[in-house]
């Protein structure tokens, strides 16, 4: 059978019903009744299954629901996540990571001073922000998560790892942070303890900090069983919250190459701490 069945089935709305039945029985004469009946087996149970996703996120929205991205929920899967491929099985490719180090965290992150990571994982990207920082701390909802980092990083001493609650920074001293970064994270956060976070944000980092956090941006629609977090709602809640958004973006430039952030229109926001009128700035690799 001429083509990709997967394309097929994702582009069936473009096919009329004489161009489906021609194809259903071009399909049949060429692979027989058994494959041929998977294969209508598979077209109408993932059409069902694409209705089903896309009711439940919409009612998740409707109704504020937590899904698949509850505090409970996140620590039973991140607890008991199998970490041996230490995070890089989000990672599209090699050239990807080195692109988004080289133009993403050194570029936004300065060096020095005391960086925080806010759902390190197995230490993905811990290694490139302890070798930038004067002290390093990262907070994880997962106890499993702290024990792989503490072993992985235990030569490094300016580094220390603690187990959160998935909503605030309870173990970080009130003005101490000089930049924050978290990827992979806020995409499985709800607004509720982003919320949280983005107050403690507040709290924890000093004038003229920066941060980078990856997030989703459209409440889960896109797919990637992302948390109801917008893009939108983000940005409103780090106004709030007295902060100054520098930059938003779901893809970068590097040599010609385009790269997105992630696969479901996730989103990256840079974003800097309000400072008093009489403070100077700090440095900021911008």
């Amino acid at each position: 059978m001429p083509g990709n069945i997967i394309d097929i089935i994702a582009n069936r709305s473009r096919l009329g019903p004489r161009q489906k039945s021609r194809l259903l029985w071009d399909v049949f004469r060429e692979n027989g009744f058994v494959w041929t009946s998977l294969l209508v087996l598979y077209y109408f149970s993932s059409g069902i299954a694409e209705a089903s996703f896309a009711r439940l996120q919409s009612l998740k929205l409707k109704r504020n629901l937590p899904g698949t991205s509850s505090l409970g929920v996140n620590k039973e899967i991140w607890e008991n996540w199998d970490w041996q491929a230490e995070g890089e099985e989000w990672t599209p490719s090699p050239e990807w990571k080195e692109s988004l180090l080289r133009n993403v965290l050194r570029r936004y992150i300065p060096h020095g001073g005391h960086i925080m990571e806010i759902g390190p994982g197995a230490g993905r990207w811990t290694g490139a922000l302890i070798e930038m920082a004067d002290t390093f701390s990262a907070v994880d909802i997962a106890e499993s998560c702290v024990r792989v980092c503490q072993q992985k990083f235990a030569t490094h001493s300016n580094a220390r790892f603690f187990v959160g609650n998935g909503k605030d920074l309870s173990d970080i001293p009130d003005a101490s942070v000089d930049s924050l970064w978290s990827f992979d994270v806020f995409v499985h956060i709800n607004i509720a303890e982003a919320a949280s976070y983005v107050r403690e944000f507040s709290r924890v980092m000093r004038s003229n900090s920066v941060g980078v956090v990856h997030h989703g941006t459209s409440g889960g629609l896109d797919g990637g069983w992302r948390s109801n977090l917008t893009s939108q709602v983000f940005r409103e809640l780090l106004h709030q919250a007295g902060f100054r958004v520098l930059s938003e973006f779901q893809t970068w430039q590097d040599r010609g190459q385009e790269y997105p952030v992630g696969l479901y229109h996730d989103q990256i926001t840079v974003f800097v701490s309000s400072a008093p009128a009489d403070d100077s700035p700090s440095h900021m690799a911008i």
